[in-house]
């Protein structure tokens, strides 16, 4: 998982989102979602720290209780080969040395519903004060009771809406909203702007936007900017709608500098300027903003507003496709090598963009390949490839969530214990596919094969060259929800 994600943040490191068309008049502008988080879990014995922008402050949670003081030991000695005095003798010597060394087994309290989520809503496990440093070998460490702490309504009401509990949702930040908490009236608006939970009410969301906005919050200042550019719940004002996005976008939020990017390139509320737009864009797409990044990628291919350059483009629609982009999936189609054949997208019998789980297992089971992993349950199958392939030691392969469960990525690991064995193995694949499309530093390269994109990564630190071959329009799927 480390390499993947290495490949994925070596190839992106210029950019990692999607979007893109080349009329960027038909393209609205984007809405902030509403803003749902878990409380960080405390660092015992000192309170948590300050928490980021979209998370909310202030809020602590008691540490673990510690367990009890231990039981004493009882000796190992079989009764059976003591007497009666001798065993009281053992006994009270062990008795006494038990309560210096042997903690008190506990029992664990049940797991709530919460038990498998991230430790957000459970305080940290404590350990006995009384433990000895060393404890006896016969002895088994006590586990500290785990407990739970109490949820914060703004941790509650995130769950509720994450669960689809939009009720619920609603009711614990219209509470909060009505206390003036800026963040909850933003999500209050969302809710009545996309009719969940409540029938969808463009005034009422205005008004909460604009309460919002008011308070400082940007997300609240972009839904409402957003409200004020499409003229929802009021009429129409590109004008204004630029100056809430401007003073957003100045605030860091990335939705905010993605849309007043886009009022910049089409000459709405601003004066047209596609450098602007450009600079914009760029701002949001070091935050991974999606739509931004597509379209600075778009910019980047024609040359509009920033010097046209097909290697950056790439990356930039690179990451839009994988993250589930139709249009910058087309436009890397457009900008794919020519001199593609089947043989070039295809392994083990089966083109990769068009086989799925059960024929792609029965092809790597044909060429003797062992099988380390294989659980339905998950996205990934392991195999161990050091026998079938060169220098390869592991092969993963990704699948999409479901049946019929489409091939996502495929990826080969090799050994690299330097970089002149890297070299090697990049002039192998170079022998393949050609000049790469695109690279990042000396150690990542990229080739757009059209449908399939072919990814090299060098990892010095783990002594690996990982080889991966990904499908754009299906691996957006397993990006959520592993």
């Amino acid at each position: 998982m480390k390499i993947r994600t290495a490949i994925c943040a070596g190839l992106l490191s210029l950019a990692m989102a999607s979007a893109g068309h080349a009329e960027p008049q038909a393209q609205p502008p984007a809405a902030p979602a509403p803003s749902v988080w878990e409380p960080d879990p405390p660092a015992a014995p000192k309170p948590p720290q300050a928490p980021a922008v979209r998370r909310p402050a202030g809020q602590r949670q008691p540490p673990a209780q510690q367990s009890e003081k231990g039981r004493p030991a009882k000796s190992d000695r079989p009764a059976a080969a003591r007497s009666r005095g001798d065993r009281q003798k053992k006994d009270a010597g062990a008795e006494a040395a038990g309560r210096e060394k042997a903690p008190e087994k506990t029992r664990d309290k049940p797991a709530g519903p919460n038990a498998a989520q991230p430790p957000a809503n459970t305080a940290q496990d404590g350990k006995s004060a009384d433990a000895p440093k060393n404890p006896a070998p016969e002895q088994k460490k006590a586990e500290a009771p785990r407990q739970r702490t109490p949820q914060t309504p703004s941790a509650e009401a995130s769950a509720a809406y994450r669960e689809g509990r939009f009720i619920r949702a609603r009711d614990i930040w219209q509470k909060m909203a009505d206390a003036g908490d800026a963040r909850a009236m933003h999500n209050l608006g969302v809710l009545y702007d996309q009719g969940l939970g409540v029938e969808p009410d463009a005034g009422r969301a205005l008004h909460w936007f604009a309460e919002s906005a008011k308070a400082g919050d940007p997300s609240g200042m972009t839904n409402y900017a957003r409200m004020l550019d499409l003229g929802r719940g009021i009429e129409a004002n590109p004008g204004e709608a630029a100056r809430w996005y401007d003073k957003a976008a100045r605030l860091g939020q990335p939705v905010a500098q993605y849309n007043l990017g886009l009022m910049y390139e089409q000459g709405r509320g601003v004066p047209a300027d596609k450098k602007a737009a450009a600079a914009w864009y760029a701002r949001a797409a070091t935050q991974f903003q999606t739509e931004s990044l597509a379209r600075l990628g778009h910019m980047y291919r024609v040359g509009d507003g920033v010097e046209k350059d097909p290697v950056r483009a790439t990356h930039l629609l690179f990451g839009a496709a994988v993250n589930g982009c139709a249009p910058a999936m087309e436009e890397l189609a457009g900008m794919a090598k020519k001199d593609v054949t089947p043989q070039m997208v295809s392994l083990f019998g089966q083109r990769l963009d068009a086989t799925d789980r059960t024929a792609m297992r029965a092809a790597i089971a044909a060429s003797g390949i062992t099988q380390a992993r294989r659980d339905d349950a998950s996205l990934d199958d392991v195999y161990d490839v050091r026998q079938n392939i060169s220098g390869a030691e592991e092969m993963t392969v990704r699948y999409a969530p479901g049946k019929p469960g489409r091939l996502a990525s495929l990826k080969l690991d090799y050994t690299a214990k330097n970089r002149e064995m890297a070299e090697r193995l990049l002039k192998m694949v170079e022998s393949r596919f050609g000049e790469p499309s695109a690279d990042s530093g000396e150690d990542a390269r990229l080739w757009n094969l059209g449908s399939i994109i072919v990814a090299t990564q060098f990892v010095p630190s783990h002594g690996q060259m990982s080889l991966m071959y990904l499908v754009p329009a299906v691996y957006h799927l397993t990006r959520t929800g592993r």
